[in-house]
């Protein structure tokens, strides 16, 4: 390959990571602990609420129903020990969702729930808009973009040299050779992992954008509709206005059971229930395959069978959507695929993490002293370990403020606590030399994901600690607890055999720039 091609290659790969690093490594992050999502639903309630032993789905239906009619319109019903009920109303014309729970009504079907945490759904707005409303998930699809614009100049950068940096991990030499090996080392063992990423996050996150621009410049406004009606298991069915008596959830599952017998029920979709058009959608999944969702939409008021859809039975959009969404939440495989991309996520936030710093002290090394190569990199820690120690002070003020009489206060404890802990971390890091920055917070962060676990058993008793739910995802805490502490002592290693670069303590002095061909390589 040519040197101006390899260069051109070279900055694409260190702008790119660049402009979205920092958004990915939050992204990622939260997606690892999102990994336990369902885990973690769990994990926030209170331990002593269970569901009521006689809760059915019906009888939930029946009483959301019974308190708001319109919520028939367009509702998920979602099994388990506690079922749930998560309903569409339209407020000044927009749409706003809601949850509530069988255990949220008493005998007489009065709505005597009182708001609780939030962390689970906090967490996973972290990972797919930034917690960033309406503007987030269109911000992370550009990021995906990006992500995979550099993943391919990554991959040109070392095509020819793989089989000698795929165990590069030098102790020999200063210490940004060794971050610099490890980066290698790491995007090179999981860039299958971040290949997916890059296409399923930018399948997912970019398809509004992409459906408004094929409408609005090349189709017209009839795309959007058809595009809808292309990639839903059934239309969404226009109420009559004639109201019929409905078959019943029992009902709905055994037409589902009697049609896939193997498919374990995930949801029930309810559109304009109620009514003589009202259409049902038994989802769920069918294990073994990684497309693995399936469909068996039947109507509303005699459960008649209208379509299936499931492997081996899919529509071509169908069957490229499907895998996209199975791909990037690694619910495909079970318990392990889960745990797998779990490292894979915690590694990709090393990954973007060492990405920056190398750049800034890359950019130091070839221009000498900036003032921009110095901000990115006081930026980079004090977001990283800002957002690191945010979200374990969330699960820290969860259980205390949940069994407080200020419980109904717990979720937007949960996101001041972040909030405050990230502005404090970002300011500690512009204040304080970068190297105090990098020996404090890699330590404190790992004894605050060390101290979740205990307050969540001090508070509910540690026997809950023998529930799978709750040891998961105190599990996924220590591991993170450990991953911080094992990069710790590997900076501490390598700091003991060479001195820290000058950009960390602030001691780069005006001097020439290194040759314009010395260490072209930023990854």
């Amino acid at each position: 390959m040519r040197a101006a091609t390899l260069k051109r290659h070279i900055d694409l790969h260190a702008w790119v990571g660049i402009l979205a690093g920092l958004a990915l490594f939050v992204a990622f992050f939260a997606g690892a602990l999102n990994m336990f999502h369902h885990e973690l639903h769990h994990w926030q309630e209170p331990a002593h609420e269970a569901g009521a032993p006689d809760a059915n789905m019906q009888a939930l239906l029946d009483t959301v129903l019974a308190n708001h009619p319109e919520a028939g319109n367009w509702m998920f019903l979602i099994p388990g020990d506690d079922p749930s009920a998560i309903w569409q109303e339209q407020v000044d014309g927009k749409p706003v969702w809601h949850t509530e729970h069988a255990a949220d009504f008493n005998d007489a079907g009065e709505n005597v729930a009182v708001a609780g945490s939030g962390l689970s759904e906090f967490v996973n707005e972290l990972h797919y808009e930034l917690a960033l409303p309406k503007v987030g998930i269109h911000l992370m699809g550009i990021v995906s973009v990006l992500y995979g614009a550099a993943l391919i100049g990554g991959l040109v950068i070392h095509w020819s040299r793989l089989r000698k940096e795929f165990f590069a991990l030098k102790h020999q030499g200063n210490l940004r050779r060794y971050w610099k090996n490890l980066h290698n080392l790491v995007g090179v063992l999981s860039y299958p992992f971040h290949v997916i990423f890059a296409w399923t996050g930018a399948a997912m996150c970019c398809l509004a954008l992409l459906t408004l621009v094929m409408s609005g410049l090349v189709f017209g406004p009839q795309f959007q509709s058809a595009f809808t009606d292309a990639t839903e298991a059934w239309p969404a069915p226009q109420a009559s206005g004639n109201a019929v008596a409905m078959a019943g959830v029992d009902r709905y599952l055994a037409r589902a059971e009697q049609t896939l017998p193997e498919l374990e029920v995930g949801w029930i979709e309810l559109q304009q229930y109620g009514d003589e058009n009202a259409v049902v959608d038994v989802g769920g999944s069918v294990h073994g395959n990684v497309g693995h969702y399936a469909h068996v939409v039947m109507r509303g008021d005699d459960a008649a069978l209208l379509t299936t859809t499931g492997p081996g039975n899919r529509t071509l959009n169908d069957a490229f959507l499907t895998p996209v969404y199975s791909l990037h939440f690694g619910d495909y495989g079970g318990l392990l695929v889960r745990v797998l991309y779990f490292v894979l996520a915690l590694l990709g936030c090393l990954l973007f993490f060492s990405g920056n710093i190398l750049w800034c002290e890359r950019r130091t090394d070839r221009q000498g002293p900036s003032r921009a190569a110095a901000l990115m990199l006081r930026l980079t820690l004090g977001v990283t370990f800002g957002v690191v120690a945010g979200l374990a002070m969330s699960f820290l003020v969860s259980k205390p403020m949940l069994h407080s009489p200020w419980s109904a206060w717990t979720a937007p404890a949960e996101k001041i606590a972040f909030l405050i802990t990230l502005l404090i971390a970002l300011a500690a890091a512009f204040r304080a030399p970068p190297l105090a920055t990098a020996r404090l917070w890699p330590t404190l962060c790992a004894v605050l994901y060390m101290a979740a676990p205990l307050v969540q058993g001090a508070w509910e008793g540690f026997a809950t600690w023998r529930e799978t739910d709750i040891l998961l995802v105190n599990g996924s805490l220590w591991a993170v607890a450990a991953g911080l502490l094992l990069v710790e002592r590997l900076r501490v290693r390598r700091q003991r055999r060479a001195a820290p670069h000058p950009l960390w303590t602030g001691t780069v002095r005006s001097a020439a720039p290194a040759p314009a061909g010395a260490d072209p390589d930023p990854a």
